[in-house]
């Protein structure tokens, strides 16, 4: 991105402390809402070492990596953003052709704190928008302007500029009546009725067709409630210093100032208390979106540790639609990574699951291959203990998560029959040995050893796991394509010799097939002993099956 489109002039650093000496409180939230590259904040360097929150927008989200190192990215566009009632401190260093409105903004959204901006002066200095004069007459009533010439001039600064700009300090803060308004004059007799089943006002939040928009809509209603609910508190909160203060005039105690007390603490209150809803609010996204349906619970949780960084941003149409395109340019590689977790799953644990065949001649790094068996693969972990006479929740869920995979690489969305719900109709009779049939397996339990025995239905669907497998880890050419080998050949010849060099593994001839060098001999001589070619797929040999002699 242009970074003159966005008329991006880092703030050098002696201009950063000169504007951060403007504040009078103390921070507890700040928000930069042009972030840059947070040059602004190095103005505030006992930031990173208090207890305050920063948060960031910024508009160049090729940015957001290294701000997410001084604070938490929120959003990309500040004019978007229509509540921070949250935030205690604005620091900002707007896009001068728009930087009158960004204050203007901050203002309006502010519940109560400070704003330090820095501006072209001459909007400021000659007011002629309508937007300009409202910006002089906040700064005549709330606060200060200062101008410095050659502000953008000094050795250090990225970007040079001549233009004057104002350093404009505004302070919000909320009338003393609006906390205790009416505590004297309202007096009355209380007539509050509480009737069982009376309808609250606004309680029921009605959604809409598109899913988007009514989570966008029941996140600002539910949003707005429990701000109101916030100030309502702090509100009760001086009113109760109120009475106190009535009482200390009567004992003769000292008034206590509870002002910037029940400020920072209204501040932080909202702060959680939106930080919080937006993470729920984020969830539901994924809930609504069948997020997890059609994923293995690994790449779940992968996708939840990338999701922090998204629960940071504002709640949005638009950040909620940028997340699901991300999202969906991602699956690709979300559902190669569930084939290889299950590939790795089944051939890890039980060495009669795959077979092993010499890699692509090519390939330095991985000259052992491996490949699942196509006629029938055993996972295990099932057994009963105790008691019980179900699989538990976990265990059907790995049975769920093959078929996932499956039904992935078949090209559908879930099996018809899924095994899962096979063990669930029809536990008993698969414990009491009974074979039986799903959507891609023919099945056998064996409770007492506790594994599970899957005959696949469909072995081209093996074939295309071992496939994208092999390819993902070079054991075979990307340009592999099985259409023209003879594969069931092929499995037989490396099942013979694989059988041949697992009987030499346990005789302690080699440790594990990871030692490539021992393997690769022991490969090599078993495919001499039974005649066949260790390449498996690779070989023009293997095609021919070329017998050696």
């Amino acid at each position: 991105m242009d970074t003159q489109d966005l008329q991006f002039y880092p703030t050098p650093k002696e201009l950063a402390r000169h504007a951060a000496r403007l504040f009078k409180n103390p921070i507890s939230n700040l928000l930069e809402p042009s972030a840059g590259n947070g040059d602004l904040l190095d103005g505030l360097p006992n930031l990173k070492h208090s207890t305050s929150k920063v948060d960031l927008i910024e508009m160049d989200v090729s940015r957001h990596e290294v701000l997410r190192a001084k604070g938490n990215v929120v959003g990309t566009d500040f004019m978007d953003t229509r509540d921070l009632s949250m935030y205690s401190h604005i620091f900002m260093n707007p896009p001068f052709r728009v930087g009158v409105k960004h204050v203007l903004h901050a203002w309006k959204h502010l519940f109560a704190g400070e704003i330090v901006a820095i501006l072209n002066a001459s909007g400021i200095r000659d007011p002629r928008t309508a937007d300009e004069c409202r910006l002089s007459a906040l700064i005549d009533a709330h606060g200060s302007v200062e101008y410095l010439q050659e502000a953008f001039m000094s050795p250090e600064t990225m970007r040079k500029t001549t233009v004057e700009i104002a350093l404009v300090y505004l302070a919000k803060e909320q009338e003393k009546s609006f906390w205790v308004e009416g505590i004297v004059e309202n007096l009355e007799q209380d007539q509050t009725e509480f009737k069982a089943g009376a309808d609250i006002p606004g309680q029921s939040l009605s959604l809409g067709v598109s899913q988007v928009s009514a989570l966008v809509r029941a996140f600002n209603t539910t949003w707005e409630a429990r701000k109101q609910s916030l100030i309502s508190l702090e509100k009760a909160r001086h009113f109760n210093s109120f009475f106190r203060q009535q009482i200390d005039e009567i004992v003769g105690r000292d008034e206590s100032n509870h002002e910037e007390h029940v400020i920072k603490s209204l501040y932080e209150n909202l702060a959680e208390s939106y930080q919080e809803l937006k993470k729920w609010a984020w969830t539901s996204v994924l809930n609504t979106s069948d997020f997890q349906k059609h994923l293995t619970r690994k790449v779940v949780n992968e996708v939840l540790n990338d999701f922090e960084k998204v629960s940071a941003l504002a709640f949005t149409e638009a950040n909620i639609y940028g997340f699901m395109q991300g999202f969906a340019m991602k699956q690709g590689d979300l559902n190669k990574q569930m084939v290889m977790d299950l590939f790795d799953n089944i051939t890890s644990r039980q060495s009669d699951n795959y077979v092993l065949y010499r890699a692509w001649k090519s390939n330095e790094q991985h000259r052992i291959g491996m490949a699942i068996r196509r006629r029938r693969f055993i996972i295990g972990g099932f057994s009963l203990d105790g008691w019980r006479s179900n699989l538990s929740f976990l265990e059907l869920n790995r049975l769920r998560e093959i078929d996932k995979v499956f039904a992935l690489v078949d090209g559908k969305r879930e099996p018809a029959e899924p095994l899962v719900t096979l063990f669930e109709q029809q536990f008993k009779a698969l414990k009491n040995g009974e074979r039986l049939s799903c959507s891609y397996f023919d099945v056998r339990y064996y409770p007492g050893i506790g594994t599970v025995h899957l005959f696949p239905k469909n072995q081209k669907l093996i074939d295309r796991i071992n496939l994208l497998v092999g390819k993902e880890r070079q054991w075979m050419p990307e340009d592999m394509d099985l259409q023209d080998v003879d594969v069931s050949k092929a499995y037989k010849a490396a099942e013979k010799i694989t059988t041949l060099v697992l009987k030499k593994m346990r005789c302690g001839y080699s440790q594990h097939y990871d030692d490539n060098d021992k393997t690769l001999t022991l490969l090599e001589d078993a495919a001499e002993k039974s005649g066949e070619s260790s390449g498996f797929f690779m070989d023009t040999a293997l095609l021919n099956m070329d017998k050696a002699s």
